[in-house]
């Protein structure tokens, strides 16, 4: 599965037909936001369920179809790779799976589609930590600036954020929980979320170093709620408080001052008109200027604890689903800091740092507490792969257009030329 010429291929007893695929690729995306979801949700009688599923069915179907032709526009020596192979075959599966699935009609075909659903999240657990060695082990044919590594990550991962949110929001809204509105919590306190996942992050830092890690004080926020999810949230937050934990730490090392009192990591909290914003600050040296630029960069790590060089940050990769918050590690993956962006940048939001080199570093986290903005999908890949197919069928430019092969490669800086042989990406 995955590069080379298909017109069609087997997965278990389902044939998928790449002309399938490529029809359902075409369709439109309904893009959500929180409160679409939250009215769509509110009161689901099981009648509304039904209603509901049919839309699951269709967007997960249409979304992992572009990702499968995004895939097939990756350079032969990546789509080659036994771990991309693996992602493929495995977004293959499902993609059949969901196209086997009769359309949902009654109660009873809804209570069948849930449990599928569920099957299809715990299936995709390993996906990022494959496609983290894929792309490790084709870098080590390519050079990063040919793949585009940071740009592939970003798209893939956030991608599958929209997947899961669909297809979990689905889940949750046939097993309601007061406040909540499927993943959705109607009033969830950041500060709250604060004091819940600090504890985790400071128990990873314990672990890892051996000492007393810092203390974590909550300012503001106290009454402050919006609409949001929770599961993002708490990402979010743990990446970011573990990494100011581990600055902390590590300069009080450095600085031999681990016997003293370390300085708290503080977080403030504020609400606007639009944002509710998230303001952790900690005295953990800083982040020197070299390393500012590729902060947010996957793969990228400013770690000092552990061997290795910075950029060793696809070693033990881990899976960034809900249960993440207890899994991660403390820090040398270079996931953190880009995932917990992606996570806020899905519903509008932001992560942004800035440091002061010798002192510290405040990490700003922002997210759209009216919930009105769009999700935030990048499908480029499909974008391309269209302009390659028509550039094909029209003898190499596209008629009223002017895409050329060579000009369509320009919107993914990935591919090359060189890298993209004759028939990889099935019939173009």
């Amino acid at each position: 599965a995955g590069g080379g010429a298909r017109g069609a291929g087997t997965v278990g007893a389902v044939q998928v037909d790449d002309a399938l695929v490529h029809r359902w690729a075409e369709r439109p995306i309904d893009r959500v936001t929180i409160t679409r979801m939250l009215a769509s949700g509110e009161n689901a009688t099981p009648e509304r369920l039904v209603v509901i599923a049919q839309h699951v069915h269709r967007e997960l179907t249409v979304r992992l179809a572009r990702r499968l032709l995004d895939l097939q526009t990756l350079p032969y020596v990546v789509v080659i790779n036994p771990n991309i192979q693996r992602v493929f075959g495995l977004y293959e599966r499902a993609f059949a799976r969901l196209v086997d699935c009769p359309k949902v009609v009654n109660i009873s075909q809804d209570q069948q589609f849930v449990e599928l659903v569920k099957e299809l999240v715990a299936e995709g657990v390993q996906v990022v930590p494959w496609l983290a060695k894929g792309v490790q082990d084709a870098s080590r044919k390519v050079p990063a600036s040919q793949l585009n590594l940071n740009r592939f990550m970003s798209d893939m991962i956030m991608s599958r954020i929209s997947r899961r949110v669909i297809a979990e929001q689905f889940i949750a809204l046939h097993e309601q929980r007061d406040g909540y509105i499927g993943v959705i919590c109607k009033d969830m306190s950041p500060a709250d979320a604060v004091r819940r996942v600090a504890p985790e992050a400071q128990a990873t830092c314990q672990r890892t170093y051996g000492v007393q890690p810092p203390e974590v004080v909550v300012e503001g926020g106290e009454g402050m709620t919006c609409s949001y999810l929770p599961t993002h949230l708490d990402y979010i937050l743990f990446e970011n408080l573990k990494n100011a934990l581990r600055a902390v730490v590590e300069h009080g090392m450095e600085s031999r001052e681990l016997g003293q009192r370390l300085p708290p990591v503080r977080v403030l909290i504020a609400k606007g008109k639009h944002d509710m914003s998230i303001r952790i600050s900690d005295q953990g040296g800083g982040v020197p200027r070299e390393a500012r630029e590729k902060i947010f960069d996957f793969g990228f790590s400013t770690v000092r604890h552990q061997g290795g060089s910075a950029e060793d940050g696809f070693q033990n990769t881990f899976s960034i689903d809900s249960s993440v918050v207890k899994t991660s590690p403390m820090a040398g993956l270079g996931f953190g800091l880009p995932t917990s962006r992606l996570y806020a940048q899905y519903f509008g939001g932001d992560v942004t740092l800035s440091s002061m080199e010798g002192y510290g570093s405040d990490v700003l986290i922002r997210i759209d507490h009216l919930g009105s903005t769009e999700e935030f999908e990048d499908y480029d890949g499909f974008d391309i792969w269209k302009l390659l197919r028509t550039s094909a069928d029209a003898g190499g430019r596209e008629a009223g257009r002017g895409h050329t092969l060579e000009e369509a490669l320009k919107f993914r800086p990935r591919m090359e030329t060189h890298a993209y042989p004759e028939g990889v990406g099935g019939k173009i």
